[in-house]
């Protein structure tokens, strides 16, 4: 299993690449570079923004980083792992806590018998 940020990397290098295709297409039915609508320009200018940001997402750098884990799978066991035990460390000690306050309160309400 792959870390999430290489599935959008894929995702937006084939996206570009998809786009280049286009270009090449719309150059060999004739479009030229400047016609009335932009679409050889605008599609060209998609896919270097997706190839960009796809190389960026792969440093762990750009607009991306930080909604896509650049953690490995190893690294994301042991964080969540270690955030578990945390939780049952506190859990432990809330429940400790809890005992002595029923013990206190148990001998509070005996004394006043």
């Amino acid at each position: 299993m792959h870390p999430p940020n290489v599935a959008v990397q894929r995702l937006l290098y084939g996206t570009s690449i998809g786009l280049l295709l286009g270009v090449g297409f719309g150059l060999q039915a004739g479009r030229e570079l400047g016609a009335s609508p932009p679409a050889i320009e605008v599609f060209s200018a998609l896919a270097v923004l997706c190839l960009a940001t796809g190389w960026m997402l792969g440093n762990g750098t750009g607009p991306l980083a930080r909604w896509f884990s650049h953690e490995t799978e190893a690294a994301m066991a042991a964080r969540v792992r270690a955030e578990m035990d945390e939780v049952q460390r506190s859990e432990d000690v809330t429940a400790k806590w809890a005992e002595l306050e029923a013990k206190v309160l148990t001998q509070d309400l005996g004394e006043e018998e």
